[in-house]
């Protein structure tokens, strides 16, 4: 009698139990996906949007500008480029009539001048050592006296080498060649990279 009413109270508790689990269950709402908020959009003045469209049509213009402005100046380079190579020597006779006329001025003139000077071509030379400088510039004066600054000119001319220097302005220069091409035969015209002070022979 005993076992069972005990087997009967194991079925009951068993029963209660699985009733408890099953109404808890059900009571359990499946969980949403959690999704981030949506962002909320903000209207853009209709002039704003107008002002942008023609600021960056505006940027587009400049640098289809820019880029034309490459161009013409690249193809303006070939063609004086073309034009220096077939009428070299007749450009290097012209310089070296040009500077065999025009006066050298004392060195000690231009470092003590305030003037800066214009675009040109200019000489430097050692009357002391024989020896020839051969450059380009857009203000010629102060570019002289950079040299006496700190290069092996400044060193000769604080021995006490005696320098002169002489120039051609860019109105004197032919229009139709680039001022390297120029400097190039003024370098050759006085052998200033292997007997003066040139490194190299000058760019074109």
């Amino acid at each position: 009698m005993i076992p069972l009413v005990i087997g009967l109270c194991v079925i009951v508790i068993v029963l209660v139990v699985a009733m408890v689990f099953i109404l808890k269950t059900r009571g359990k709402q499946p969980q949403q996906p959690q999704y981030p908020p949506q962002p909320q959009l903000v209207e853009v003045p209709a002039e704003k949007v107008e002002a942008m469209v023609q600021y960056i049509e505006a940027q587009k213009q400049q640098a289809e500008q820019a880029q034309q402005l490459k161009d013409l100046k690249r193809a303006d380079q070939k063609q004086k480029l073309e034009h220096f190579k077939q009428t070299q020597e007749q450009l290097k006779d012209k310089l070296q009539q040009q500077l065999s006329t025009k006066q050298w001025t004392p060195l000690e003139k231009i470092l003590n001048s305030a003037d800066k000077g214009g675009i040109g071509i200019y000489v430097l030379y050692n009357k002391t050592k024989n020896k020839y400088y051969v450059g380009q510039a857009k203000q010629i004066y102060k570019r002289i006296r950079d040299h006496f600054a700190v290069e092996e000119m400044a060193r000769d001319h604080m021995s006490g080498d005696e320098i002169t220097a002489t120039f051609l302005t860019a109105n004197e220069l032919d229009a139709d060649y680039r001022m390297d091409h120029i400097e190039r035969l003024g370098i050759e015209i006085f052998d200033a990279e292997k007997k003066g002070y040139n490194k190299k022979q000058g760019s074109v």
